[in-house]
């Protein structure tokens, strides 16, 4: 976005902001929402005050100073819950959690503008309501590292994802060798990592590439007509997590002290549950992505007893085998 065009956007985002708060925002309120200076602030606050009649000043018993645009009229038409705008937020929280900070920016923007429908009274309430309901709701932060991905690759990716453009990619793949691609892309998956799913030109399969391993994305503007049956629902239907491989008819055991909590989980969308006369409980399910089903399985412990694929028997052995090597003592 050139330079301009992404000023006028930063004040009308902030013209929203302002439009969707009933107390009103301070400059360190705007600051610290904006991540820019208190003199990009101040000067932002005047070209708005000169365009927008109704930009006050919200009278406060204390400092700071705090301001508000009155909402007009024409903009209540539309019936909004507090539960809805939460919604968003609460969604917006958990992708910031993710370490997708660009697609949360893009859910608060969506907040402030319901806010921005609301009147005087019905904000009123929706504020309070809101805040009990994410105080009651709240997201429990997941601890351990998390992936950071540049928000400016995803934007890209978003951008050529919408118009059906091929795409140039610089990665870096595990070995640290970095290499170009040429992709058309069908879609992105989230997971415990952000992945791209993507066609390489020529090629009879997709591929799952990592966002935090992408150094760079180029939208080349060339058009591509996307193969029947390359979207994002019908390519990882087959799979167990992100990984795409031959499928494999998993059958799993799970003790009768983890039954109840093993039937309460979607392993994947083809599964079927039998409890048996015992107590255990079988899990059967068809797809493919052996690793990611070993390290799920792994943290059953021994609860859960994989009666097929022999395949998948062998790699937990294997992963057993090689932390009981590491960390087993003498």
């Amino acid at each position: 976005m050139p330079a301009r065009q992404e000023k006028l956007a930063d004040g009308l985002r902030m013209v929203m902001s302002l439009a969707g708060s009933r107390y009103g925002k301070s400059i360190q309120d705007l600051m610290e929402e904006f991540q820019v200076g208190r003199r990009t602030v101040e000067r932002r606050l005047e070209a708005i005050r000169e365009v927008c009649h109704n930009l006050e000043e919200v009278p406060t018993e204390a400092p700071p100073k705090r301001w508000r645009i009155r909402t007009h009229r024409l903009t209540h038409a539309l019936g909004l819950k507090a539960e809805e705008i939460a919604e968003v937020e609460a969604a917006a929280l958990r992708l910031e959690e993710e370490g997708l900070k660009g697609r949360a920016a893009i859910l608060r923007d969506v907040a402030n503008r319901l806010r921005a429908m609301l009147d005087e009274t019905s904000l009123r309430r929706a504020e309070s309501d809101v805040e009990a309901q994410l105080a009651s709701e709240g997201l429990a932060a997941r601890p351990g590292p998390q992936v950071v991905v540049d928000d400016a690759v995803l934007a890209a990716l978003r951008g050529a994802l919408l118009h059906g453009h091929r795409i140039r990619m610089r990665y870096r793949p595990a070995n640290g060798t970095m290499r170009e691609y040429l992709l058309e892309p069908c879609g992105l998956l989230y997971g415990t990592r952000p992945y791209l799913l993507a066609v390489v030109p020529g090629k009879t399969d997709a591929a799952v590439w990592r966002l935090d391993r992408i150094e760079r994305v180029e939208d080349t503007g060339e058009g591509f007509v996307p193969r029947e049956g390359f979207d994002v629902a019908t390519l990882s239907a087959q799979s167990f997590g992100v990984w795409r491989e031959a499928p494999h008819d998993v059958v799993l055991r799970f003790s009768a002290a983890a039954a109840k909590e093993a039937a309460g989980w979607r392993f994947h969308a083809s599964q079927v549950c039998e409890p048996q006369v015992d107590g255990t409980l079988v899990v059967r399910f068809r797809a493919g992505g052996l690793d990611e089903m070993a390290n799920h399985l792994a943290s059953w412990g021994g609860t859960v007893e994989v009666l097929q694929p022999a395949v998948l028997r062998q790699r937990l052995a294997e992963m057993g085998r090689a932390l009981l090597e590491r960390h087993g003592t003498d």
